[in-house]
This record gives C-alpha cells, sequence and structure tokens, in this order.
C-alpha cells in the first residue's frame, strides 16, 4: 500500500528525526556509533532480504501538539518465506478519525480488506508466482546519493555519544541532543517540513513561524549479530501558529524487528465472511500490471470539511478509468460538491487524462504520469493490486486537502 502524501511527509521528517537521534551516537571502538548504526541498518536490510526465513517489521509514528494526539499509525509487517507469504496490517487515526487496512499475499492469492464496508476482496491466481519477499533499500539505485546526503547533514552531531555494551554482546545506543546543539540546517529543514505537513485546513494545528527543534533523542538496541532489532526516536518542535499561540509539537517513531525465523504467516480464514472474489488467468511474475483491464471503472473518495465543529461530507472525488492495457491507461477525473460547499471552493477540477505506464528502471512499474491538458500541472497514478485501490495526485494547489485514495465503486 502506498503512503499518502501528508503520512509520507510526516513519516519523512520523523525518519530524519530518528536517523538525527540516531547519529548523536560517537566513537565506539574505533568506528563510530553513526557508522556502526548505518553498517547495522544494512546488515539487518540484508538478512530480512536475503537470509531469514521469517520475521515480524513493526513501525509506530505519533505526533502531538502541546499534549494531544493530532495523528498515529501503526504498521505491522509479517514475513514468510517459506509460504512466499506477507501479511500486513496498517492502523491509523487522523483528528480523530481512524482508519485500518488488512491485506495478504502469498504465490496464487492476494487478500484485502476494504474498511469501509467490511468485504474481502480475493485475487485467486491460476498459476502461482513467487513474488517479491522483501526489497532491500540499500540496493536501490539511488541509496547512495540519500547517505550521502544523511552524511553531510549529520556533519558534528557524531561527538555525542552514550554507549552500554551489553554481557551478550549486544549494544544499546543513545543519544540526547537539545536545541544548542541543533544546525541551523536541520532547523530549516524541520521548519519546512512542519509548515508543509500542517498546512491541511482541514487540521485544527497550523504552524507557520518560529519554528525549532528543541530537542531530540534516539535510542537503539543492536544484537550480538549486528543486526538493529530496535530503534525509537523522540523529537520535540516549538513553533507559532498566525495568531502567535505557542505549539509544542512532538513526534515519535518506534521500530522493532522480531520474530526472526519464528514468524508465522497464516493465510485468513473466511468462513462466514462477506467476500467477493475473482480468478485472475495469467499472475503479475514481474513488473507492471497483471490484467490491467482489472482497474477499468469508477473510483471515488470523499471531500471532508468541517462544519459547526464536526466533520461532514462536502462532496466526492471522482476517476473514471475508461481503458487500461499493458502500454496506456486513460481515464478522466472531476469533483463534484454537496449544496452550501461548492460556492466556497475553487472551481471544480474537470479533465481527462491519458498516459503511458512507467517503464524505466527507477520507475514505479504499476504507475504512470500525466498532465492535465491544457496547463502545466504534472500528476500521476499508481494501482494498487493487492488493495485493488487507485493512488492519484496532481501537482500543485487543489480546492481542498487533497486524498489520494481512491476506492473501487462496485455495483
Amino acid at each position: 500500500m502506498k503512503i499518502q502524501k501528508k503520512t509520507a511527509m510526516l513519516l519523512s521528517f520523523a525518519l530524519g528525526t530518528l536517523l538525527l537521534a540516531g547519529t548523536a551516537i560517537a566513537d565506539i571502538s574505533s568506528q563510530s556509533g553513526y557508522g556502526q548504526l548505518k553498517d547495522s541498518l544494512k546488515l539487518t536490510a540484508a538478512k530480512c532480504s536475503d537470509s531469514y526465513n521469517s520475521f515480524t517489521m513493526d513501525f509506530s509514528t505519533a505526533v502531538t501538539d502541546n499534549g494531544k494526539t493530532v495523528t498515529s499509525s501503526d504498521s505491522v509487517q509479517k514475513y514468510d518465506r517459506a509460504k512466499n507469504a506477507v501479511e500486513s496490517v496498517n492502523t491509523s487515526e487522523n483528528n480523530g478519525q481512524k482508519s485500518r487496512f488488512y491485506s495478504y499475499m502469498d504465490a496464487s492469492t492476494t487478500i484485502s480488506q476494504n474498511p469501509s464496508d467490511d468485504i474481502y476482496y480475493v485475487n485467486q491466481y491460476s498459476e502461482p508466482t513467487k513474488r517479491a519477499f522483501f526489497t532491500d533499500p540499500f540496493k536501490s539505485s539511488n541509496s547512495e546519493d540519500i547517505e550521502k546526503i544523511a552524511d553531510a547533514v549529520v556533519g558534528g552531531l557524531k561527538d555525542y555519544v552514550v554507549v552500554k555494551d551489553n554481557a551478550d554482546g549486544s549494544k544499546e545506543l543513545s543519544g540526547t541532543l537539545t536545541e544548542v546543539q541543533i544546525p541551523p540546517l536541520v532547523n530549516a529543514v524541520a521548519s519546512l517540513q512542519v509548515k508543509q505537513l500542517f498546512s491541511n485546513p482541514n487540521q485544527t494545528t497550523h504552524i507557520t513561524k518560529d519554528i525549532y527543534v528543541k530537542e531530540i533523542k534516539g535510542t537503539a538496541l543492536i544484537n550480538k549479530d549486528g543486526v538493529l532489532e530496535s530503534i525509537l526516536g523522540t523529537g520535540i518542535l516549538s513553533g507559532k501558529d498566525a495568531q502567535g499561540q505557542v505549539h509544542e509539537l512532538t513526534f515519535e517513531l518506534l521500530g522493532k524487528l522480531t520474530g526472526i525465523n519464528s514468524t508465522a504467516v497464516t493465510k485468513p480464514d473466511l468462513t462466514g465472511k462477506k467476500v467477493v472474489q475473482q480468478v485472475i488467468s495469467k499472475p503479475n511474475s514481474g513488473p507492471g500490471i497483471s490484467d490491467p483491464q482489472k482497474f477499468v471503472g469508477t473510483f471515488k473518495n470523499d471531500i471532508v470539511s468541517q462544519k459547526d465543529g464536526e466533520f461532514v461530507k462536502a462532496g466526492e472525488r471522482i476517476i473514471d478509468i475508461t481503458h487500461m492495457d499493458g502500454k496506456t491507461v486513460a481515464g478522466s477525473y472531476h469533483e463534484e460538491y454537496a449544496a452550501g460547499f461548492a460556492a466556497n471552493q475553487k472551481p471544480p477540477q474537470d479533465f481527462k487524462f491519458t498516459a503511458t505506464l512507467n517503464k524505466g528502471p527507477n520507475q514505479d512499474p504499476q504507475g504512470a504520469e500525466f498532465t492535465v491538458p491544457g496547463t502545466n500541472t504534472k500528476g500521476n497514478i499508481h494501482f494498487d493490486e493487492a488493495l485493488g485501490q487507485v493512488y492519484f495526485n496532481i501537482n500543485g494547489p487543489s480546492s481542498q486537502a487533497f486524498n489520494s485514495v481512491f476506492n473501487k465503486v462496485f455495483k
């Protein structure tokens, strides 16, 4: 499942906070703690990709504003190499709205649950295929460039250290940075990310000025084999809204690797459940989309606004996929507003689009990019076969805070 735009922004900042917290770990023996942390991350990714028979990854994030939770999420991924199976449960809460997504994949089946109608959508493949088990991010084409950027940002933060060597050969790494130790570059990046993160007009938090990092803390546990088993990062930022009110934002991220070679992924029993099932003749054994015509149809999501202190449905975003094959996709996008809402918005967007599915080595093989006709505005679309969803983004300003996840409309 693809991460939504705002969630991705939050996660990127939280990961940045976590990285900086982890980099406040200095010399251990002849190598810096930062170097050891990077080596541990690389070793962990390699073992998960190539060696471990099974494992569980759990990532949790949370943001609070003056002690009140703004958003939180938890993603639990279970991997079983022997069964070539992956099970995923993602839960989140944003401004009081809770959501949950479930999916399961093995060599011959994909199962996803639609949280809005509690229906399980099952794709059964007539020919089993070996799926990608776990992809090592350090083997991507741009990983070295990202690492260089991280090294540059870290700079002198490598000089702060608290290290504990345990009797069993494991290591506990921890570090704390206060506001006087935070370099201007980190504050500048944090300020930009926070302003973008809280730009949604439907959010209660709007930080616009005087943003700076007050504190960063991090801890990590590396086992005796050099594998990173857990890492926790906390960042506290201060800023003001347009009225001058001070907001203290706390970002937290926790990552854990458990159940190494003992995690079991079991196909869910759907007896008594609402099930929509289809048989797919040719499995997706490589990049691209299997049976792309299954995405032809209508996909929608709700435009949400606030009225009288409550969240209300202000309208709908609608995508109609009219044609799709292994090379191209064509369709239209438009917005429909309920009475009393359209007059307060920019003109609803309404256009047709055509795009060629990506084929480049560093491009999303299940996505495409397009240009809105008559403009220079770019957009992109991604097709999620596991969940049967479409992810659709339009660059530039939108009439409302844009939700990029579109669900299939079933007859």
